[in-house]
């Protein structure tokens, strides 16, 4: 958890629809939401609360037929003026990119060039946003790489050859590569065994603590909002509904929908035994 409460990013009255036959349908509604530097905050809700939506809006990657109804996206980089995202032109958008806001999207088999080698990932995104030489980019990748887990031979090594876990775990790396103030996760444990996501959660746990980076999380799994997160934002229907240190969450949800997110999540325990057919449970 961070020391002070510095605000790293400030999300006030965001709206952002979709437009369809039917006419405009709002995905996010007035969202306001401020991430504090060096904190990992989650953002829960079940799919088509507009969690994915939002993490989309404030990186600028939305497409159409959606588009930001309103809000403003106040974000500010270390040694550098602060920035309304939505306002901020496409030359020092793509200047903030990687280098200050970084974005690991959801479904990692579909996010990777499937006819190029690791270290040419690596080299393609370092290249376009640093002014690092081949030699130095060539001896940070398995640094970057150990830093998640995974051995130097990975680089060389084509995406069809990797698991699921792994070419996550490339995402991850790749996406810390040039030290950003921010990174945005959406859904990083999705479609991965119980074993990996462990796994991943630990390495995003560790991304905090080796570079200092700020996270922000996307899950509709609240166990992965228990095990990781700082706080958590809850969103039903388009709205933050709930916000709180996670603990304060988990143990005192003041929203009805916060409290039915939390039952959802498996429990072990003693199992009740049916009364037998016929008999009532008194007997």
């Amino acid at each position: 958890m961070p020391d002070g409460h510095e605000t790293l990013l400030e999300i006030e009255d965001l709206s952002v629809h979709y437009r369809s036959t039917h006419g405009d349908v709002a995905a996010v509604s007035g969202v306001n939401l401020s991430v504090r530097r060096g904190e990992i905050l989650g953002i829960a809700g079940e799919s088509g609360s507009g969690k994915s939506t939002l993490a989309v809006a404030l990186l600028r990657l939305l497409r159409p037929p959606g588009y930001i109804a309103g809000g403003s996206v106040t974000f500010r980089p270390k040694n550098s003026p602060e920035v309304d995202l939505l306002n901020l032109d496409e030359r020092r958008l793509r200047v903030l990119r990687w280098r200050s806001l970084s974005y690991l999207p959801q479904g990692s088999m579909n996010s990777m060039n499937p006819v190029m080698r690791v270290e040419g990932q690596f080299r393609d995104v370092i290249e376009e946003h640093s002014s690092l030489s081949r030699s130095q980019i060539d001896a940070m990748i398995p640094r970057l790489l150990g830093q998640v887990g995974l051995e130097p031979s990975v680089a060389r090594m084509y995406p069809h050859e990797l698991s699921g876990g792994m070419k996550q775990r490339v995402l991850m790396a790749i996406s810390i590569a040039l030290e950003p103030d921010l990174v945005v996760a959406d859904e990083p444990t999705t479609a991965l065994d119980v074993t990996i996501q462990r796994v991943i959660l630990q390495s995003l746990a560790d991304l905090r603590s080796a570079f200092g980076v700020t996270l922000v999380v996307i899950s509709h799994d609240m166990g992965v909002h228990a095990q990781l997160v700082d706080r958590v934002a809850v969103m039903y229907e388009g709205a933050v509904v709930e916000v709180g240190d996670v603990r304060q969450v988990f143990k005192q949800p003041s929203h009805e929908y916060t409290r039915s997110l939390i039952d959802s999540i498996p429990k072990i325990g003693p199992v009740a035994t049916p009364a037998p057919v016929g008999q009532s449970e008194a007997l």
